[in-house]
């Protein structure tokens, strides 16, 4: 069995779910007590906004390569239940349905 493989999908889902949750803390303690965020100026809400989703699209990255890492690792028992749906949306892309 592949341990580094195994312990290098780890780390990447906790990068990414810790990039998430980042994510949501910056945005949380931008809200009021109303639910609406509050920025200083416009290029203080850019750079905020873009930080976020920066952080979001390091999550989606992080953990989809930490998932997919897992399922190569486990091929021949259970990733295949990964890899099938993986390689469907990849064949719909190439073909262009």
């Amino acid at each position: 069995m592949n341990w580094t493989g195994d312990i290098l999908s780890v780390l990447l889902l906790l990068a990414g779910a810790g990039c998430a949750l980042t994510a949501r803390k910056r945005k949380f303690d931008r809200t009021n007590a109303f639910g609406i965020e509050r920025h200083g100026s416009f290029w203080a809400k850019l750079t905020n906004r873009t930080g976020d989703t920066a952080l979001v699209a390091l999550a989606i990255c992080g953990s989809g390569a930490g998932t997919i890492l897992l399922a190569v690792n486990h091929l021949d028992t259970w990733g295949w239940l990964v890899m099938a749906p993986v390689c469907l949306f990849m064949l719909y892309l190439l073909v262009g349905l």
